[in-house]
């Protein structure tokens, strides 16, 4: 196996645990920002001290203490707020277990969730009052489901009528509680003992709920991961930070307590529509997002240069300001200010993770003036286990281990470049799946060794290259992988493909060929035919991707050419950090094959929408 283990290129903040951690930043910071924020798009922004996060997080653990909740196991639901942070912020912080649970879950799978979680109260956003209402009448007809409390972070915000009662109560009157109770002298709080090494959150993985894996992590598992961020990453106090990505999910949940211990400002944003306004007027500086956003932006900003008529100009001082760089002048901020300005003028540094990202967006960016990184990592390692860095950005890979991480790759191949499965070690490291030996048997190698399930390599420099999933390698009759990820980015490079999905289908023959399915915007792939037409035809489109795909498949062995492709203008099944989900995706494209009577072959080149 080759390995290769992160060391830090700056100085990480150790914390014993998420209390820690918050009281810290409490006394370190109080002053300033820690969160920005509006109720709704049309409202007056709100803003949060450090000492308010601090102390709010202080009320409403002492308030589930007082109400028997302290120990137990309590879950948090709903959009990006404030209230979500500071609600599970203070289940960690007062010792209890947090079961986060992704807000776009049916309420089906809300119940399931909630009693293999074995939650006692659910803190929840008021879009989820209706379900609420409906699973605290399952309560005394299912043994199985034992909730306590239902705390409605903004009661205010309720649709129709708010009634308090013995189990529906606000997070204000918590806080009022727990205030009181810290007046009074109640230091249960800032005295508690917590064990970090024992679970204290359990994360279910995206899927159904019979197939969905709890991931067990501890407080040594988060902070350890905050600490290696930090080693890693550079960010200042008072920098402010945009959060996008969905609150309930590792990646951002782990980096926004990494950018509360460095003193940023977090932004939590109206809403994908309003992604740029909101970078602009709060003059955001750090992102972690996902692809799908970014490569959006990028194209506005794409448009926008041809628009303005300076495609040449800029084209002749991308290569200057590289040069200048090799020589320790950078210029890029000052010369492509104009373009750094539709960004807000302050952006400076984006971290992208969760999934890949073709290099021409990442090679854009950074020409650009803004330092546009890849990282990696997965809830099992809390998150990241990898990240280029402004002093080693390797294009096309997710960079080095972070500090203490180590990375291997299974594979017997001595050199650099040998393909195998991605393993990883470290503190970061769940501790296993809840109540499911079975699956963690199967992920743990016995030297503690945690199996990816991606695939990939180490280069000469020790960066890590993802080329696919274990699970999704399509494997040929003679043998021979495909990684249709890999197949995937040369798609997704043509205009007008918005998305594109490569799966292996097992023909009449037994064979198996390389098929795939092609989101487009029609009007874009208009502007590219032999006589431009905005609106161009099914014909049109079919015979532009015949060629398209021709040129790709003369690019690749024979192999991995794509032998049959539909297109629609639809949208792919997706998680709600913008994945697509693959299994369901494959079913709903069978579906509609299996309807209209047709194989992959017969549907070659049709639009799989009106089939």
């Amino acid at each position: 196996m080759q390995t290769v283990t992160g060391k830090a290129i700056r100085e990480g903040k150790k914390y014993r645990d998420i209390k820690d951690l918050v009281l810290s930043v409490r006394s370190s910071f109080s002053q300033m920002d820690a969160f920005i924020f509006r109720r709704h798009p049309d409202e007056a922004e709100i803003h949060k001290t450090y000492k308010d996060f601090g102390y709010d997080v202080e009320y409403i653990a002492l308030a589930l203490a007082d109400i028997g909740l302290e120990g137990t196991h309590l879950s948090v639901v709903g959009e990006n707020s404030y209230e979500w942070m500071v609600s599970y912020s203070a289940i960690l912080g007062g010792g209890s277990v947090g079961v986060p649970l992704d807000r776009l879950l049916p309420e089906n799978e809300v119940v399931n969730l909630l009693k293999r979680g074995k939650v006692r109260a659910v803190f929840y956003h008021p879009n989820h009052h209706d379900m609420m209402l409906s699973i605290a009448a399952l309560n005394d007809s299912d043994d199985a489901l034992q909730i306590d409390y239902f705390i409605c972070m903004d009661p205010d915000r309720v649709k129709g009528q708010w009634r308090e009662t013995k189990n529906f109560v606000t997070f204000s009157s918590l806080i009022e509680k727990g205030k009181a109770m810290a007046e009074a002298g109640d230091k249960r709080f800032i005295e508690a003992q917590i064990d970090p090494e024992v679970m204290k959150i359990i994360l279910f993985t995206s899927g159904t709920t019979a197939m969905s894996k709890g991931v067990m992590l501890s407080h040594k598992n988060i902070c350890r991961n905050v600490e290696a961020i930090g080693a890693t990453l550079y960010v200042e106090p008072g920098e402010r930070s945009f959060s996008i990505l969905p609150l309930h999910h590792t990646f951002e949940n782990t980096c926004d307590f990494f950018l509360l211990s460095r003193g940023c400002t977090i932004c939590f944003s109206d809403g994908l529509r309003y992604l740029v306004k909101n970078i602009q007027e709060w003059h955001v500086e750090v992102v972690i997002s996902v692809p799908l956003l970014f490569e959006s932006v990028h194209s506005k900003i794409m448009t926008g240069i041809e628009e303005s008529g300076k495609s040449t100009l800029i084209s002749i001082m991308i290569p200057i300001t590289r040069f200048l760089r090799k020589i320790r002048i950078d210029l890029r901020r000052k010369i492509f200010k104009d373009i750094i300005k539709k960004l807000g003028g302050h952006l400076r540094l984006v971290v992208i993770g969760g999934a890949g990202i073709d290099k021409k967006y990442i090679r854009d960016f950074n020409d650009f003036g803004i330092d546009f990184l890849m990282g990696y990592g997965l809830t099992e390692t809390s998150p990241v286990i990898s990240v280029t860095t402004q002093e080693c950005n390797v294009y096309g890979s997710v960079g080095r281990p972070i500090k203490d991480v180590s990375v291997g790759i299974d594979t017997n191949e001595t050199k650099p470049g040998a393909i195998g499965e991605i393993l990883s070690k470290s503190d970061c490291v769940m501790l296993g799946y809840y109540e499911n030996p079975e699956a963690t048997a199967e992920v743990m190698t016995e030297g503690q060794w945690f199996r990816t399930g991606d695939m990939g390599f180490l280069d000469k420099k020790g960066c890590l290259h993802i080329t696919g999933r274990v699970k999704s390698m399509i494997v040929l009759t003679n043998g021979k992988k495909v990684f249709p990820e890999e197949i995937e980015s040369l798609i997704n490079l043509i205009p007008g493909v918005r998305e594109s999905y490569v799966w292996g289908e097992v023909s009449e023959k037994d064979s198996v060929d390389i098929c795939a399915k092609i989101l487009i915007d029609r009007a874009t792939v208009g502007k590219y035919l032999p006589i431009p037409d905005k609106m161009p035809g099914d014909n049109d489109i079919q015979s532009f991707f015949r060629a398209k795909l021709k040129e790709i498949n003369q690019t690749m062995p024979t192999f991995k050419a794509v032998r049959y492709f539909v297109f629609s203008e639809g949208d792919m099944i997706k998680t709600t950090t913008l994945k697509v989900k693959r299994r369901d995706e494959s079913e709903q494209i069978h579906a509609k094959l299996s309807a209209a009577g047709m194989s992959m072959k017969s549907a070659n080149g049709k639009n799989l929408d009106t089939l």
